[in-house]
C-alpha cells in the first residue's frame, strides 16, 4: 500500500514520470562495463553508468523521502523503505529498464554478447522490453553508520505473482556516492555456507586484534604519564611493562594474520576473485541471484540504494547483416 503522504505525490511523478524515462530522452551515451565473467560464461555483473538523468534520481529521491521507514519486520544494518512501482511510480521500472536495453545493445556493439556460430556467422544480442522485466516490489536500502556491511551471501530467487516466473539478477541502482567503502562485490563461486564462516572467523580475528590494540595504546599512555616512585621501581615497572608489550604484540601480529588467512585474500580491488562495485549515484549494477556476493562495511555515509528483482531473458541471436 502506498503511505498517504506519498499518494500527495502520485499526481506530480505521474506527469513528471513521462520525461524521467531514465535518459530524458537522450540515450546516447549509455556504457555498460563488464566487471565479472566466471567460468562458462556464468555469473556475469554487470554495471550501467550515466544512465539515468538527473530529473530521474531526483524524483526517486522524493519517492523516498515520502515513504516511512519499516520498523515491523527484523531489525537489520540498514534502514528499509518499502514501495510497489504501480499506481503511478510505473515509471521507474520504465526507466531502469529502457537504460538496461540500451545498455546491453551498446555492449553488443562492442562485443559483449557477439559470438560466432559454427557455421562463421556473426551472432549479435536481441533485446526487447519483453526480455527485461523488473518485479513491481522494491525496497531502498540505508546505511547510515560507518561499519555497517553484509557478510558473503546470495540472494533468493522471488516469483513473479503475475506470470509465474521467477527473477533471475539483483538489481542496485545507487542513489548516493561513498568516496571510501561500501562496495557490493561479487565474489568467486565458493560454497556461501564457508563464505559466511571465513567472515565471521575474520571478524572474530578482528575483533580480538582490536583489543590487543587498545591494551597496548594503554601500557604506553601509562608509560608516557609514569612521573612518579622511586627509579627502582619505575625500573621494574618499565621492564614489565616492556615484556607485556612484547607479549601483546606479537598476539596482535598473530590475530591479525588469522583475519587475513579467514578472508582468503579477498580484500583488494586488484584479487581477481572479487569484484568490487562502489557505490556512485545513477549507477546500475545487476548481476545473478547465485553470484556470491558481499556488502562491504561503509566508510562514506551515506550509502542509499534502491533494490529490486530482475528477470532477464535469455538473448535470442539473429545473423548480422551485412557480414
Amino acid at each position: 500500500h502506498i503511505s498517504s503522504q506519498l499518494s500527495a505525490h502520485i499526481s506530480r511523478f505521474r506527469t513528471l514520470g513521462h520525461s524521467c524515462d531514465g535518459g530524458g530522452g537522450n540515450r546516447r551515451g549509455y556504457r555498460m562495463v563488464i566487471l565479472h565473467r566466471g567460468r562458462a560464461g556464468e555469473h556475469t555483473g554487470h554495471v550501467l553508468d550515466g544512465a539515468l538523468a538527473d530529473d530521474y534520481m531526483t524524483s526517486l529521491d522524493a519517492v523516498r523521502n515520502a515513504l516511512p521507514i519499516d520498523t515491523e519486520k527484523k531489525r537489520t544494518a540498514a534502514a528499509r523503505r518499502f514501495l510497489c512501482a504501480t499506481d503511478g511510480l510505473e515509471w521507474i521500472r520504465a526507466g531502469i529498464v529502457r537504460a538496461i536495453l540500451d545498455g546491453l545493445g551498446s555492449a553488443g556493439q562492442a562485443g559483449e554478447g557477439e559470438g560466432e556460430e559454427d557455421d562463421g556467422t556473426t551472432t549479435t544480442t536481441m533485446l526487447s522490453e519483453d526480455d527485461v522485466r523488473i518485479l513491481p516490489w522494491m525496497r531502498f536500502l540505508e546505511y547510515s553508520a560507518p561499519g555497517s556491511g553484509l557478510g558473503p551471501h546470495t540472494d533468493a530467487l522471488i516469483r513473479c505473482k503475475d506470470t509465474g516466473d521467477w527473477s533471475t539478477h539483483t538489481l542496485l541502482v545507487f542513489c548516493s556516492d561513498c568516496d571510501a567503502g561500501g562496495e557490493t562485490t561479487l565474489l568467486s563461486s565458493e560454497d556461501p555456507k564457508m563464505m559466511r564462516r571465513r567472515a565471521r572467523d575474520a571478524e572474530k580475528a578482528r575483533g580480538v586484534a582490536e583489543g590487543l590494540r587498545s591494551a597496548i595504546a594503554r601500557i604506553v599512555d601509562r608509560a608516557d604519564r609514569a612521573d612518579e616512585g622511586t627509579a627502582t621501581t619505575a625500573i621494574v615497572e618499565e621492564e614489565d611493562a616492556a615484556r607485556r608489550l612484547g607479549r601483546l604484540r606479537s598476539a596482535l601480529e598473530a590475530a591479525e594474520a588469522r583475519a587475513v588467512a579467514a578472508t582468503g585474500g579477498a580484500t583488494t580491488t586488484s584479487d581477481k576473485k572479487c569484484f568490487p562495485v562502489r557505490p556512485r549515484r545513477g549507477r546500475i549494477f545487476f548481476f545473478p541471484h547465485g553470484c556470491p556476493h558481499e556488502g562491504r562495511p561503509t566508510v562514506s555515509v551515506p550509502k542509499v540504494f534502491l533494490r529490486a528483482e530482475l528477470i532477464l531473458a535469455p538473448p535470442r541471436a539473429r545473423a548480422a547483416e551485412g557480414m
